[in-house]
């Protein structure tokens, strides 16, 4: 008897530690900017991006995200803006040519318990994926929008990768869906 409560004691407190590591886990989601017009110099997102900006705020609206960071462009800033309006956070823009830069920024702001978000480039997302964790994941199509990495960090220093899906492409067939308004998920 007095063996089955000792086992169940430690039972209870490896349970008790295991909670306390997952607590002290930090994640970062990494994705691409939304859906733009053409390429060059700088472009807006298009309708369509703009519902994948706010798809994408409505996913992590609730994952306690503290810090967000983007390029100078427009279309990163444009994709991060609502969860940043719906978090209150503001973003933090690192030039993309100063991805050593961006790498030490999002370390450095690495709390417990806290999510960051980056949104990059096509070029860019596996690049800080595997700056993060020296794992790799496929490489973004040059249409690929919606691709969310959630990076979880454990404090031993190992971590876990996992891709998710936010924006889909329209049905064949079938008219996509489009805002009739101009409204936008900030207001």
């Amino acid at each position: 008897m007095r063996a089955i409560r000792i086992l169940k004691l430690l039972g209870l407190v490896a349970l008790c530690g295991s909670f306390h590591i997952a607590q002290a886990q930090s994640t970062i989601f990494v994705t691409r900017h939304a859906d733009r017009y053409g390429t060059e110099p700088n472009p807006t997102l298009t309708p369509k991006g703009q519902e994948q900006a706010c798809s994408l705020a409505q996913i992590l609206s609730d994952a306690n995200v503290k810090h967000i960071f983007t390029t100078e462009l427009i279309r990163t800033q444009e994709t991060a803006a609502p969860l940043a309006h719906k978090t209150k956070v503001v973003p933090v823009v690192v030039p993309q040519d100063n991805f050593d830069e961006l790498i030490v920024k999002v370390r450095d702001s690495l709390k417990p318990n806290e999510s960051i978000l980056v949104v990059g480039h096509r070029a860019s997302v596996p690049k800080i994926v595997h700056a993060l964790t020296g794992k790799d994941v496929a490489p973004l199509g040059s249409d690929e929008y919606g691709r969310l990495i959630a990076i979880t960090l454990m404090p031993d220093g190992s971590s876990s990768v996992v891709t998710l899906k936010y924006a889909f492409p329209p049905r064949l067939g079938k008219a996509s869906a489009s805002r009739t308004d101009k409204r936008s998920c900030i207001e």
